[in-house]
Parts: structure tokens; C-alpha cells; sequence
């Protein structure tokens, strides 16, 4: 081993001439050898640090006196209060408040003036319609309330002969009952209805709604054909009297 001390090992290392294995190696022997006393160890002798000068020191010293009276701020002189009431700030914010009290009632007369006038533009340039317009409108308004009060009381007569019919098939679709003795009970009591109440009746709605009960009675009798077809066609043929007794004409009852 060429380097006797830790500090030439290291920088050998350090510098790439040994290996680390090598180094590790040599580093025990040497630990090992100083341990046991072969190796004598001698202590390094740095130099001393040097003293400063007095003059330098002196220099220092007056330039940190110097610095701390340049950052020391001189002492000034208490001002005088402002009055409370001589302050702009407080003048500027009474101006304000005064102003802003002023603004809504001001925004109301400026709008009661513009309504005022665009009322007086309406009133004194809008053209008045003619005499004879007028009468003509009052004319035309008569007709139109006379056609309408005419055309309402026959709205009326002809609920009024309709209404009669109408309840008779209401009541007879309500109650469900397709026997015989209620069909001829039906058929009497519509025989009793005069013409106009039979023709203001079968222009409605519950007319079509019993022309298809009866249709739909039609088809269950055609269903029952299969089991019993003398009964099912005396049905049939009942439901086709039935529906010519109250003025149905409907295509669709034909007996097969």
C-alpha cells in the first residue's frame, strides 16, 4: 500500500486511481494498523486565522454607526387635526347623499312630464273617424246583435229538440240492458218523439255512440252463431229492426 493515510486514500478515490474495492480494502488495513500501533498518526498543524487590524476593525465599526443613523428616520412634527367638519371627504359624501335623494324625485318628474305629453299628442292629432262611418258601424252593430240574438234562440230551439232524444239514448246506453223488452221499450218511447226532435237527435254525437253499441251487439250475435245460429240470427235480426225503428242506416248489419 503506496498511501500510508485516509486523506490520500480518499482523494485517490475521489480522483479514479483506485477502485472502490480497493479502496475499502486499503482503508481497513490502515484503520487496522493505526489501531494496533504500527502507524503512527500525526495531528495536522493549520495555520491560524489572521487578526484584523485595529485600523480595518475601526472602519468597520464606524461604517455600521454610519448606516444606522442614515436608516433612523428624522422625527416629525405632529400636524394639526383637520375639524371634522372642514373634512373634504365628509363634504363630498353629504354632496352625495343630497344628490342621491334628489335623483328619484327628479326621474318622476321628468316621467309624469313625458306622459303628459305623449296623452296630449294622442288626444290632439289622432284623426276622429267620420260621421257617416260611425253610423254605419252602429248599423252594422245592430244587424250583427239581431243575426246573433236569432241565431242563438234557434241554437236553443234546436238543443231544446234534441235534448229529448239525446236523454233517451243516454239512459238506454247507460243501462246496459240489450234485452227484448227493453229494445221495444226504447222503440215506443222514440216513436212518441216528434220529427224535428228525431232529426235534431240523430245529428249528435250519442247517435254515432249508439249506432256502434248496436254494431257491437251485432258482432256478439255473429260470435254466438257457432253454438246456437237460429237464436244468434233472430238476434241479429232484432238488433237490424231495432236500428231502422230509430233512422240507422248502417251497412254493416247484414245477416249472412
Amino acid at each position: 500500500m503506496s498511501t500510508k493515510t485516509l486523506r490520500g486514500l480518499a482523494k485517490d478515490y475521489a480522483k479514479g486511481a483506485i477502485g472502490k474495492d480497493v479502496y475499502r480494502k486499503s482503508r481497513a488495513e490502515l484503520i487496522k494498523a493505526i489501531v494496533e500501533g504500527n502507524v503512527a498518526v500525526t495531528p495536522i498543524d493549520y495555520e491560524a486565522p489572521l487578526k484584523p487590524d485595529n485600523d480595518i476593525e475601526d472602519a468597520i465599526t464606524e461604517g455600521i454607526q454610519r448606516d444606522k443613523t442614515e436608516i433612523t428616520a428624522p422625527q416629525q412634527k405632529p400636524s394639526r387635526p383637520v375639524a371634522k367638519n372642514d373634512s373634504p371627504v365628509i363634504k363630498q359624501n353629504v354632496k352625495t347623499k343630497v344628490n342621491n335623494k334628489k335623483s328619484p324625485f327628479i326621474f318622476i318628474l321628468v316621467s309624469c312630464i313625458i306622459v303628459i305629453s305623449l296623452i296630449l299628442l294622442v288626444v290632439l292629432f289622432y284623426p276622429k273617424p267620420p260621421v257617416s262611418n260611425s253610423e254605419n258601424v252602429s248599423e252594422t252593430s245592430d244587424i250583427a246583435s239581431n243575426s246573433t240574438t236569432t241565431a242563438t234562440d234557434d241554437d236553443a230551439d234546436d238543443s231544446e229538440e234534441a235534448a229529448a232524444g239525446e236523454t233517451l239514448m243516454a239512459n238506454f246506453l247507460r243501462e246496459k240492458n240489450w234485452s227484448e223488452e227493453s229494445i221495444n221499450k226504447f222503440t215506443d218511447a222514440w216513436a212518441t218523439l216528434t220529427a224535428e226532435e228525431k232529426m235534431s237527435a240523430s245529428q249528435t254525437k250519442r247517435m254515432q255512440r249508439m249506432k256502434d253499441s248496436i254494431y257491437k251487439q251485432f258482432l256478439e250475435g255473429k260470435a254466438l252463431a257457432s253454438i246456437d245460429s237460429e237464436k244468434a240470427k233472430m238476434k241479429q235480426q232484432k238488433l237490424i229492426d231495432f236500428a231502422a225503428a230509430i233512422g240507422i242506416d248502417d251497412s254493416r248489419l247484414i245477416l249472412e
